[in-house]
Parts: structure tokens; C-alpha cells; sequence
């Protein structure tokens, strides 16, 4: 018989049947703590292992979008599904078309101050595929 607890996850924690379970996987390699119990002590760990763990472990992004930029558009957080590749200069989107299949656009500029228009048209872009383009 299952009983169900209200909260069924958090950010990098997962409830599990014996507690709480915090996860993290950077590059391939996965850092993962258990906390027993249900009780609101063990939440109270999980949550400070979890917020300590950010402050330590590598960002998830490789290629971390510069503040300048988000900040050039007023956004405090980088927009999901924007991507910036290695030595590059453009913006990556990659969506599935109409067709079913994946595709990718880039979103490039040549001078630093084009940036921030190919980082907003990029953002755009991926708004508009997630409606369904």
C-alpha cells in the first residue's frame, strides 16, 4: 500500500521510500547522499547538504552565458534550451520540428556588442518553438 506525502520532489532531491535522496551530476560523474526518515530534520539536512553542495561543485553549464548579458536584457537567469558551444560565437537552439525531427539553429554575432541581439533573438526563437513554431 502506497501513501502519498504532499511533496514528491525539490530541486536535486528526490523523496524516496526510506527518506530523502540528494543528486547531483556534473560532466558524467554523479555525487548522490541519502538522508533517512521522513521527519522535518531530515529534510532540514538534505536541503543544507543540497544548498552547501551548490556553493562547492562546478556550474551544470559548461559554457556559462556571460551576466553582461543577462543583464543587458534584464534577465536574471539564463534562458533553458540557449546554449553558447566552445570557441564560438553564436547562440544554439535545438528544437524538434513540426516533422518530428531535431533540428538546431545558431544565432551568431561578430563584435561583442552583437551579443546581446543574438542572445535575445536566440531566447526568442526557443519561446516560439516551445509553442509549437
Amino acid at each position: 500500500m502506497s501513501s502519498s506525502r504532499g511533496i514528491t520532489k525539490f530541486s536535486n532531491i528526490r523523496v524516496t521510500n526510506d527518506g530523502f535522496q540528494v543528486v547531483f551530476v556534473r560532466a558524467g560523474i554523479e555525487l548522490r547522499k541519502y538522508f533517512a526518515g521522513h521527519s522535518p530534520e531530515s529534510l532540514r539536512a538534505a536541503l543544507k547538504f543540497r544548498d552547501r553542495a551548490l556553493k562547492e561543485i562546478p556550474d551544470k553549464r559548461l559554457n556559462i552565458i556571460p551576466k553582461r548579458v543577462l543583464k543587458a536584457l534584464g534577465l536574471e537567469e539564463p534562458v533553458v534550451g540557449v546554449f553558447r558551444p566552445t570557441g564560438r560565437n553564436h547562440y544554439s537552439v535545438t528544437y524538434t520540428d513540426r516533422d518530428g525531427r531535431k533540428r538546431s539553429r545558431a544565432f551568431s554575432w561578430r563584435h561583442r556588442d552583437e551579443e546581446v541581439a543574438a542572445y535575445a533573438k536566440a531566447a526568442a526563437f526557443r519561446k516560439k518553438t516551445l509553442r509549437g513554431i
